[in-house]
């Protein structure tokens, strides 16, 4: 048992296909069925299931994949420490964040970061903050900027970055712009177009309302905070937006006594061993101010 097998495993099974995974390594597919059919030939345990074009992780390989992310984990840990002893800041250095953060808060950083560390190769990905939780979970990623969730895994380092603002809003002729002084309980009253369920966006949204006993009247979802702003434009329903993406088209609907944030910040595993790369982009984050 090798790293390469390990590694043509995790990748064949994150893709769910030997094609996907040879594009991703850099091998021929033959390369990485060799791979696999070594691994399985040692182990003596079929490792994958061949249905149509794709294939499906056996028991056995379901039961190895946990191990294979540790033992990969491991041996990276180990090079990363021996390549910090020298102090220099290069190598490779994979980050993940939204698009929202990645758009309106990371551009300067990136900027100075990349011109700053000449050494360094950055792998930047967008995607939800669920799913760069997930991966940093996995040892996908080296850090990710996301929204908090409300509960962390003990796994997981959680550096706080900034309070984010913000704010309800409507298109100019909804009902509740033309409110003088609206409340929460207006708000419960009309359609709201949210992120989606499963986002710690939503779900600090859900616990605000939870905590006023209110009620949502949720009429539609969606992941992408721009397809609020264009549903909520279009007077589809209210909106919770980001203060820094509201325009003239938009209502911010000030409520006394209310302030409304999310926390963002940069998470990485507690087990990875930091590069000097990661940790320079981490002080680099914690510099700023937003």
């Amino acid at each position: 048992m090798n790293l390469e097998s390990l590694q043509a495993l995790v990748t064949a099974a994150e893709l769910n296909s030997f094609s996907l995974a040879a594009e991703k390594l850099h091998l021929t597919q033959p390369a990485v069925s060799k791979r696999i059919a070594t691994l399985e030939t040692h182990l003596g345990k079929r490792l994958f299931d061949r249905i149509g074009r794709k294939i499906y992780l056996t028991e056995a390989g379901k039961t190895l994949l946990p191990h294979a992310y540790r033992i990969i984990g491991e041996a990276d840990n180990a090079l990363r420490t021996l390549q910090n002893l020298s102090g220099n800041v290069a190598g490779h250095l994979t980050v993940a964040t939204t698009q929202h953060i990645g758009l309106y808060h990371l551009p300067q950083i990136l900027h100075e970061f990349i011109h700053s560390f000449t050494d360094v190769t950055l792998h930047f990905d967008f995607m939800s903050s669920e799913s760069a939780y997930a991966s940093v979970l996995q040892g996908k990623l080296d850090l990710a900027i996301i929204t908090s969730p409300a509960k962390l895994s003990p796994q997981i380092c959680f550096t706080p970055l900034w309070l984010e603002a913000l704010d309800f809003a409507t298109s100019a002729d909804h009902p509740l712009a033309q409110l003088a002084n609206p409340k929460m309980e207006d708000l419960s009253q009309y359609r709201a177009v949210l992120p989606g369920e499963t986002t710690f966006t939503r779900k600090i949204i859900n616990k605000f309302f939870e905590e006023q006993n209110l009620e949502l009247k949720v009429t539609g979802n969606t992941d992408y905070i721009e397809a609020i702003k264009v549903l909520v434009t279009a007077g589809f329903g209210w909106g919770v937006l980001p203060r820094r993406v509201i325009d003239q088209q938009l209502k911010i609907l000030e409520i006394k006594d209310i302030q409304f944030s999310r926390q963002i910040g940069c998470i990485y595993q507690k087990s990875r061993t930091q590069s000097n790369a990661s940790q320079a982009f981490l002080d680099l984050l914690q510099s700023f101010g937003h």
